[in-house]
């Protein structure tokens, strides 16, 4: 009984979400779907170096650290 009422609740629950998804509207271009300016090329390579780099470093500087 109790199982039931819930499992109803989070149903509704559910399909209010799916009805206030459509409020956004993102268009699906080349570009427009990341959070960044891909249009500058080096700019953007630099940074993916950068951000690539310090997390692939960060265990190598800890250990080094460590010793």
């Amino acid at each position: 009984m109790i199982s039931n009422v819930l499992a109803r609740s989070a149903m509704r629950a559910s399909t209010r979400q799916i009805a206030r998804s459509d409020l956004y509207h993102f268009s699906n271009t080349n570009g427009q779907n990341v959070p960044f300016n891909t249009k500058n090329r080096a700019g953007l390579a630099i940074k993916m170096v950068l951000y690539l780099g310090v997390g692939f470093g960060a265990p190598f500087l800890g250990a080094w650290w460590q010793l």
